[in-house]
C-alpha cells in the first residue's frame, strides 16, 4: 500500500511539474507580446499617433503580465522542488519534459485491489486460527495395530491399542476461541468497511472525471481553434487599424484565457485519473 501511495505521489508531482512548465510557456509568450506592444505604444505616442492613456495602459498591462510570468517561473521551481522531495534526492535531476496531455485511465476493479486482498487474507487467517484452536477441544482418538512374538508360547501375537486423549483445560481454550471469534468478526467488519468506502470513493472520482472531461471537450472541439482564430484576427485587425487598442487587449486576454483554462482543467483531469489509477483510502 505504501508503494502504491508513493507511485501515485511521484506521478502526481510529475504531472504538476509539466503543468507548471506549460503555464510558464504561455506566460512567456504573453510577456514577450505585451513587451513588444508596450514599446510600440511608446513609439506611437512619441510620433503623435496615439494618446497618453493608450501608452500608460499598455505599460501597465505589460508590467502586470510580466508579474504573472515571473510567478509562473517560480511555480516551475516549486513544482520541481516538490517532485525532488518525493523522489527523495538532493541531486539536481534533469526531468524529461513533454507536452501536457491526458493521462490514460486504467480500468481497475477495486474489489481485486491489493488492499482488499490484504483485508480478505486477514479474515481467512483469523478464521483458520479459530478453527485450529477449536479442534483442540475435540477428543483425540488413536487406534494402533501391533504384531510381536513371545518365545514362551512360540507363536506370533497380534493386538490393537485404543487411545483417547481428552483436553483438561477446556475453559481456557474456550475463552481463547471466543477471543479469536471476536478477532475474526473485527477482521470481517474491517474488510466490509474498506470495501464500502473504496467503492464509494471510486464512484465519486469517476463522476468528477466525467464532469472534467466535459470541460475538456469544449477546448478540444472548439476552444483551441477559436483561440488561434481570435489571435490571428486580432493581430491583423489591430495592425490594419480596424480595431482600437482596448479591443485588441481584450481579444488577446480572451484568447490566452481559453488556453490557460484548458491547462488548468487538463491538470485537474490528470490528477483525478492518477488518483483513480492508484486508488487507496
Amino acid at each position: 500500500m505504501k508503494e502504491k501511495a508513493l507511485k501515485r505521489e511521484i506521478t502526481s508531482m510529475y504531472y504538476q511539474y509539466l503543468y507548471a512548465v506549460e503555464k510558464e510557456r504561455i506566460h512567456k509568450t504573453l510577456d514577450s507580446l505585451y513587451k513588444k506592444f508596450a514599446n510600440t505604444a511608446e513609439r506611437r505616442f512619441e510620433l503623435g499617433e496615439t494618446n497618453y492613456l493608450e501608452k500608460i495602459t499598455a505599460k501597465s498591462k505589460q508590467r502586470q503580465v510580466n508579474l504573472n510570468f515571473v510567478k509562473a517561473i517560480e511555480d516551475v521551481q516549486i513544482a520541481y522542488s516538490q517532485l525532488m522531495s518525493v523522489v527523495q534526492t538532493e541531486d539536481n535531476l534533469e526531468i524529461v519534459t513533454q507536452p501536457l496531455k491526458k493521462e490514460a485511465l486504467q480500468i481497475v476493479n477495486v474489489n481485486e485491489s491489493p488492499e482488499v486482498s490484504f483485508f480478505t487474507n486477514n479474515v481467512l487467517v483469523a478464521k483458520s486460527t479459530r478453527q485450529l484452536e477449536k479442534q483442540q477441544l475435540l477428543p483425540n482418538i488413536t487406534l494402533n495395530y501391533f504384531q510381536g512374538t513371545n518365545p514362551g508360547i512360540n507363536k506370533n501375537l497380534y493386538g490393537y491399542q485404543l487411545g483417547l486423549k481428552i483436553p483438561l483445560f477446556f475453559m481456557g481454550t474456550s475463552s481463547k476461541i471466543k477471543a479469536l471469534k471476536i478477532a475474526e468478526t473485527i477482521a470481517a467488519e474491517r474488510l466490509q468497511d474498506y470495501t464500502i468506502k473504496i467503492n464509494a470513493k471510486s464512484k465519486i472520482l469517476v463522476s468528477q472525471l466525467n464532469q472534467q472531461q466535459k470541460a475538456l471537450n469544449y477546448y478540444e472541439q472548439e476552444g483551441a481553434a477559436l483561440s488561434k482564430e481570435i489571435l490571428k484576427t486580432a493581430n491583423s485587425s489591430f495592425k490594419n487599424g480596424e480595431i482600437d487598442f482596448y479591443q485588441y487587449i481584450l481579444s488577446l486576454e480572451n484568447a490566452y484565457e481559453i488556453q490557460l483554462n484548458y491547462l488548468e482543467n487538463l491538470n485537474t483531469y490528470n490528477q483525478t485519473v492518477i488518483t483513480i489509477n492508484y486508488l487507496t483510502l
